[in-house]
Parts: structure tokens; sequence; C-alpha cells
């Protein structure tokens, strides 16, 4: 994602990779939230429930940071 983005050589270039960035973190948002309180929460007893879309924004983001995007 960063490599792409300073590598772009127009702003719409550069605003499509940002725009592409916050699209797939928002799905993963939702998806993280649905899986995560749906089966991770029923099959790993430590976990507790995300009660927030805030939560798992911020999940969503940390996991994309450690996965490398």
């Amino acid at each position: 994602m960063l490599r792409d983005l300073a590598n772009a050589k127009k702003m719409n270039e550069a605003l499509t990779e940002i725009l592409v960035f916050v699209l797939a973190i928002l799905i993963s948002t939702f998806v993280l939230r649905f899986a995560w309180n749906k089966s991770l929460v029923k099959h790993i007893t430590v976990l507790k429930p995300i009660n927030t879309f805030l939560d798992a924004f911020i999940l969503s983001l940390a996991i994309a940071v450690v996965r490398g995007v």
C-alpha cells in the first residue's frame, strides 16, 4: 500500500490508493466484527464480544498494520 502510494505519479493515482485502503479497512471491519462475535467468541472462552464498530475498526487497523499492508 505505502509503496504504491509512494510510486504514484499523479494525484489521481494517490487518491485511488488511499480510497482503496480505506475501503478495504471498512469492509474488513464489518467482516471482522461478524466473525469475531459469531464464531471466535463462542469457541475461544477468553475473548469478549466486540460491542462497537470503533473497537472493530481499531482491531481491523491493527491487523492490517501487523500484516504489513
